[in-house]
Order: structure tokens, then C-alpha cells, then sequence
């Protein structure tokens, strides 16, 4: 079987992105929020290698083969910024690549990733609330379901509720 990795972006991630991404179908109906604009992503690669202080990029890739992405980026929802930031990620995964274990073993590198090299202490995850998968690895993961966030996101002609996830730095073992 081949190892699951994360790896900086490279140019051909964009294209890849650009190509699975931009449709319903390819991002899925729970991250499909129209067409956008992929010259900034470009623009962002060469800026940065999408390796930033308040956000980041990693290409998800299954041997060799680029199968989706892992984001995170500050949140400061909780009070001032230089005292209550934490992360939040995000991951997507090319449509054929979906519901085979690739989402959660991606997701417990990128938290592995974030607490070995930043001093965070909190992580947080939001996702659809009918998005039960979703659910299902955050939970496999050891984070802590904190409530459902009332009609919080725009998509698909609707406003739709989010369930919000934690993860604080001294609940992660690196041998789930």
C-alpha cells in the first residue's frame, strides 16, 4: 500500500486544484461555494511556498500522486488576537480519493504537523452539520464536538449550520 504524506505546494498542485476543485462534483457539496480565482493561488505558491505565519498549504499526495490539500489558518474569534489565536484546518480531497481513510490519516498528519512546529494550543475544525463523515474524523481524532454555529455559512442558495470541533494541544497523541 502507498504512504499517505503532506508535502509544500508545487506549481502542478495548482493545476491539479484547479481542476478537481472547481465544479460541485469535485468539491463536494459541502465546500462548493462557486468559482474562484486560481491566479491568486499561483501568486500565493510564489509569494510563499503557502508556508506563512497565519496560514498555510499542504498538498495532500498518496506515494508520489498529489490527491487533495490540508489549509489552516488563525482564527480570532475567542478574544485578542496576541492571547486567544488558534488554527483552524480544513482539508479537500479529489472526489475519487473520498470515504477510503485518506481524509482522516491526512487530517492526523496536519495536526501532528501544526503542534510539533507552532505553538498553538488549540486547533479547531468546523464543518456542514449534515456533513457526517466529517464528523465521524474529527471525533476518531480526539476532537471535542463544542456546539452547532447557527446559519453561519452561505452555500448552495442557503444559509446552512456548522458544528465546531476542538483540539487542545495536551489531548493529542500522535499514536492515533
Amino acid at each position: 500500500m502507498q504512504e499517505l504524506s503532506l508535502h509544500k505546494l508545487r506549481h502542478s498542485d495548482i493545476d491539479l486544484f484547479e481542476e478537481n476543485f472547481q465544479s460541485r462534483a469535485g468539491a463536494s457539496e459541502y465546500q462548493w461555494f462557486g468559482f474562484w480565482d486560481t491566479n491568486k493561488l499561483r501568486t500565493r505558491l510564489e509569494q510563499d511556498q503557502f508556508i506563512g505565519s497565519h496560514d498555510g498549504a499542504l498538498a495532500v499526495r498518496l506515494g508520489e500522486r498529489t490527491i487533495g490539500k490540508v489549509d489552516w489558518f488563525t482564527v480570532n474569534s475567542w478574544g485578542r488576537p496576541n492571547t486567544s489565536a488558534c488554527w483552524e484546518i480544513a482539508i479537500g480531497l479529489f472526489a475519487k480519493y473520498r470515504g477510503q481513510g485518506y481524509g482522516t490519516v491526512a487530517q492526523r498528519l496536519l495536526v501532528e504537523y501544526l503542534f510539533t512546529h507552532y505553538p498553538r494550543h488549540r486547533l479547531q475544525a468546523t464543518t456542514a452539520a449534515e456533513n457526517l463523515a466529517e464528523q465521524r474524523v474529527l471525533e476518531k481524532l480526539g476532537f471535542t464536538r463544542e456546539g452547532v454555529i447557527r446559519q453561519s455559512q452561505w452555500r448552495g442558495g442557503a444559509w446552512h449550520d456548522q458544528v465546531i470541533y476542538s483540539l487542545l494541544r495536551h489531548e493529542f497523541s500522535d499514536e492515533m
